[in-house]
């Protein structure tokens, strides 16, 4: 009897075993958020990167115009994206990805 209750009990274990393992296999998934992570830090970074150029006085070279906070928010949006795409990053993407795995 305790034969059979053993078996019942490794066949449930086994069972459990494999829909974990199905449930970590979503490579797509996976990938798309990373993606999304790295874009969380961009977007954290470009805002970082802005609120500290408010601090600074106005540009004495140029007056400021509307062409020049366009330009200067591309500038900002491009170097906020390769700091987050580079492996010396603020680490804010790796720490949201561990925090988000676990609910794919």
């Amino acid at each position: 009897m305790t034969g059979n209750i053993d078996l019942a009990h490794q066949n449930l274990s086994f069972a459990k075993l494999e829909s974990i393992k199905k449930q970590g296999a979503h490579p797509e998934k996976d990938k798309e958020l990373k993606s999304a992570c790295e874009g969380f830090e961009a977007i954290f970074m470009k805002e970082m990167i802005q609120s500290m150029r408010n601090t600074l006085p106005g540009d004495a070279l140029f007056k400021e115009s509307n062409a020049s906070d366009i330009y200067q928010s591309m500038q900002d949006q491009n170097l906020a994206e390769n700091l987050s795409e580079s492996q010396n990053s603020t680490g804010l993407k790796e720490f949201l990805y561990q925090q988000l795995k676990g609910s794919l």
